[in-house]
């Protein structure tokens, strides 16, 4: 992370983070509009935009019901076929910064890129998804990347994202997830946040980023978490800047596959240099390009 970049993640952690965001939108103004302007073309129904409001009030909304079966079913065999390579998969990982991670779509990557055509791109792609997301938005978002995720248990001290955070890369980040595996016990290590209400009692704090629980429930009850135990197929969405949250608390012989589409309001506060996470086929559409930054 560059020094300008490392400056505004920090700035992003205080109240200064939206009069920096309105700065940065002002360097992008025709597209911001063009965004805005594609997003009241879709035909988004009322039961998504019902979703759309519960993002924006409570911080998270529960969308199973809105993603058809058939494709759901499709990601999760898809997903079980890396999960079965994944020796390999841990040898072609990017990154290794988290040791209960493995990261299984790395290997399919072209210079660091991901075709739009890949199954797991497409799925954050389909209309339900952006069209909640772009309804509590008020414009197109940007889909900063998709991960297919198999966390599992280490024995070591809870580290990086197994501790109580927000996501601080901008104002906005609404991230898609689906288990692609059941998450119905405590050693499941199930996604586990508290709604935008709850963490506004948390407040800021400007010393440190992640939190351990004895700190956060100093200020937050214990009956205001939300534990995302469900069976495999859920798929919910929550702005990971709104809610504290935290996950992949491995138990012994568990493991959690995740599925997860992370999308950014454009543009994005902490500038990437040359960063496309995708490449176009002859397949993409104009709105998946804009979507993808492309």
């Amino acid at each position: 992370m560059g020094l300008m970049s490392r400056a505004l993640w920090h700035v992003n952690r205080s109240p200064l983070r939206w009069a920096v965001k309105a700065g940065v939108n002002t360097w992008h103004l025709n597209e911001k509009r063009e965004r805005r302007r594609q997003a009241l073309l879709l035909d988004v129904t009322a039961a998504e935009r019902a979703k759309a409001d519960d993002l924006n009030r409570d911080g998270y909304a529960i969308v199973t019901d809105l993603i058809d079966s058939k494709i759901q079913q499709q990601i999760a065999a898809a997903g079980q076929v890396r999960l079965q390579n994944i020796e390999s998969a841990e040898a072609g990982q990017n990154s290794t910064w988290k040791k209960f991670w493995v990261r299984l779509l790395d290997a399919e990557m072209e210079n660091g890129q991901l075709s739009a055509d890949n199954v797991f791109v497409q799925y954050a792609l389909q209309a339900p998804v952006i069209n909640v997301i772009s309804a509590a938005l008020g414009e197109i978002p940007w889909l900063d990347y998709v991960l297919l995720s198999y966390s599992r248990y280490t024995g070591e001290e809870l580290a990086s994202s197994q501790l109580w955070h927000r996501d601080h890369d901008d104002v906005r980040v609404i991230k898609f997830f689906s288990y692609l595996t059941d998450v119905e016990e405590d050693g499941d290590g199930p996604f586990t946040f508290l709604p935008r209400q709850a963490t506004d009692k948390f407040g800021y704090p400007l010393l440190s980023s992640h939190f351990p629980d004895e700190q956060v429930f100093s200020k937050v009850p214990r009956s205001d978490i939300k534990v995302m135990k469900a069976p495999r197929l859920a798929a919910f969405m929550v702005d990971t800047t709104k809610c504290l949250h935290m996950g992949s608390r491995m138990g012994p012989g568990h493991g959690r596959l995740l599925y997860t589409a992370t999308f950014f309001c454009f543009p994005r506060m902490v500038p990437t240099q040359n960063r496309r996470p995708f490449f176009a086929t002859p397949n993409t559409t104009e709105l998946q390009k804009l979507i993808m930054g492309l």
